[in-house]
């Protein structure tokens, strides 16, 4: 699977357009290198992770087209994660390949479902919607698709998730907008995949806090910890990829010095932009 990251900051972006702290001021000294966008992640051509408000921006950046995509995953409501009105680029008379535009598949809670039905930018002759459960393996269009729940919270009621994703005997988890898994979920997982991943996206949205009070996401200190109980358990072993993922501007350095901290421990940083092969 060749992955590219077309965002990777938490919901203000990286810098925050209107911050003039010390780390958004050292960001713009980067640009366009290492500015974030808000989370989103195309798995070859055909499998997107995540709708937010800077699709087309994220997919601008990153030099690709969505055209192919055939499944879409999105891991909760938040606006930075699902914005309905990205649905309207696929809709006449906004899109000029319409007819032959793929009939697009979107997994995910039923909250989220819910709320791409009700707007008037759902085309039901080019979206299908499947509820994704935890724990129920999912098969979309050549892949193998395993829905967890998330330590996250939106709406009283709705299940975040994350996503196991395996092809061609490889498999990526996509684990972002949560804070450290319960230990059966982590359990359940590792008697369930026959071999170590081969590649963990993880959330790290609270950096480096000293002391992180919100459970909803990871500190970097979070971050290492969850790593070295996913080795335990066997879920990743020495020859998986392991990168930090969505970055909060408040609590995270400019990128240079979050690579060079997570380095440290093994662990990569990811950036807008990245393409890396599974």
């Amino acid at each position: 699977m060749q992955l590219t990251f077309l965002g990777t900051a938490a919901y203000e972006g990286f810098p925050n357009p209107f911050c003039d702290g010390g780390n958004c001021r050292e960001t713009r000294q980067d640009f366009p290198d290492y500015s974030r966008l808000t989370s989103a992640v195309l798995v070859d051509d055909d499998l997107l992770i995540d709708f937010g408000p800077n699709i087309m921006a994220g997919a601008h950046k990153s030099r690709v087209s969505l055209f192919n995509v055939k499944t879409l995953l999105i891991t909760h409501s938040h606006s930075d994660h699902l914005y309905p009105p990205n649905f309207g680029f696929r809709k006449k008379p906004y899109n000029a390949s319409y007819e032959s535009l793929p009939v697009m598949t979107v997994l995910s809670n039923s909250t989220v479902l819910d709320k791409i039905t009700a707007t008037n930018y759902f085309d039901p002759a080019k979206v299908l919607t499947r509820e994704a459960l935890p724990f129920e393996k999912i098969e979309s269009n050549g892949y193998e698709i395993t829905p967890l729940p998330a330590v996250h919270k939106v709406e009283e009621g709705e299940q975040c998730l994350i996503y196991l994703i395996e092809k061609n005997g490889r498999s990526f988890l996509y684990a972002s907008d949560t804070g450290p898994l319960e230990a059966s979920t982590l359990e359940r997982l590792s008697s369930r995949i026959r071999k170590p991943l081969n590649f963990i996206a993880l959330d790290a949205t609270m950096g480096f806090v000293e002391v992180n009070e919100f459970p909803f996401h990871h500190s970097s200190a979070e971050v290492i910890e969850t790593i070295c109980r996913m080795r335990s358990l066997g879920i990743l072993n020495t020859e998986t990829k392991v990168f930090a993922h969505h970055f909060s501007h408040s609590s995270n350095h400019p990128h240079r010095k979050l690579e060079e901290l997570y380095s440290e421990h093994g662990i990569g940083v990811t950036f807008d932009g990245l393409k890396i092969s599974v």
